[in-house]
């Protein structure tokens, strides 16, 4: 097998059937690519869309798993353990793929023999109004990464994101899995644990490359641009930077919130930037998101999102 697409899917049988179709409709190789849906829980129907997927699509190989331990890190862990490709791409269960993602992904790694990792573009699919806050410092927040049209090296101040990242099966067995104190689980909506395995890979000096044609499109239904859900993201970030930081060592979170006064200087100016344009939705949605980082970042207990 040559790659193994890993979805681990929590309770999104409203998407699933989609992200499915479009792998079932990749212009690779069907016999080169499996398809493993690792079930985390989920009290939908999953298991029925999962079930059906496979029985109507005989000509793919596809594995449907049961992960009991709650956690997107914990999925995602167990679709390393199950996949048997050279290379492995995680896909989130609320997006879909263009036809020849895949293939791109693949044509990657064989043009760039060197590379543990890869990563492109993630663009939005609305399926409600865009919101007023909308803007191009907080769409990370709906799942959206552009870096441009040009291929580049990833450094350790950037690193792809978890909708659309690639690694070679082998750098898991040199740098480990995905750290499960860290990421989603349930509707919790921390995170950091995609970046934490990117600082791994580059403390080893190993090399993650950037290239702009393997798109993925990332739903995003109207909840998801409400305040309360940006709130609750914020607060998980926070949390979560919280304990990356804290596990490698006092001085580093010291550090981490010295970044963080900086993003708030950073915050400030973009908020009068957008205000003197008379667009205050967006700059004040920047203020009230780093205001919810802080405090998931600097509570003393979990504090409820």
């Amino acid at each position: 097998m040559i790659i193994s697409a890993v979805i681990s899917t929590y309770n999104r049988e409203r998407y699933l059937p989609q992200v499915l179709e479009s792998l079932a409709k990749q212009t690779f190789a069907k016999s080169d690519f499996e398809i493993i849906i690792i079930n985390n829980n989920s009290t939908d129907t999953t298991e029925a869309i999962s079930r059906g997927f496979i029985a109507s699509h005989p000509e793919l190989n596809c594995r449907y798993i049961i992960e009991t331990r709650q956690g997107l890190s914990f999925g995602r862990n167990r679709g390393i353990s199950e996949s048997t490709g050279k290379y492995i791409t995680f896909i989130d269960d609320d997006a879909f793929l263009a036809h020849d993602y895949l293939q791109k992904v693949v044509d990657a790694f064989i043009e760039y023999p060197d590379i543990v990792a890869v990563g492109s573009k993630i663009l939005l699919h609305y399926e409600d109004i865009v919101p007023a806050w909308e803007n191009k410092y907080l769409n990370s927040l709906l799942g959206w990464f552009d870096p441009g049209d040009e291929a580049f090296d990833f450094t350790s101040k950037n690193y792809p994101r978890g909708s659309n990242m690639s690694f070679t099966s082998e750098v898991f067995e040199k740098v480990g899995l995905f750290n499960t104190d860290l990421g989603r689980v349930g509707r919790n909506l921390a995170g950091s644990e995609e970046k934490d395995i990117f600082q791994r890979i580059y403390a080893k000096n190993y090399k993650v490359k950037y290239i702009p044609d393997a798109l993925v499109y990332h739903c995003v239904p109207f909840e998801r641009t409400t305040t309360s859900f940006i709130r609750r993201q914020g607060i998980g970030t926070g949390q979560s930077e919280k304990r990356r930081v804290q596990a490698a060592g006092s001085i580093h979170f010291l550090k981490r919130i010295g970044s963080e006064l900086i993003k708030w200087m950073a915050s400030f100016v973009l908020f009068f930037s957008y205000l003197i344009r008379g667009k205050f939705a967006k700059g004040w949605m920047i203020v009230r998101f780093r205001f919810w980082v802080s405090k998931g970042l600097l509570a003393k207990s979990r504090t409820s999102a």
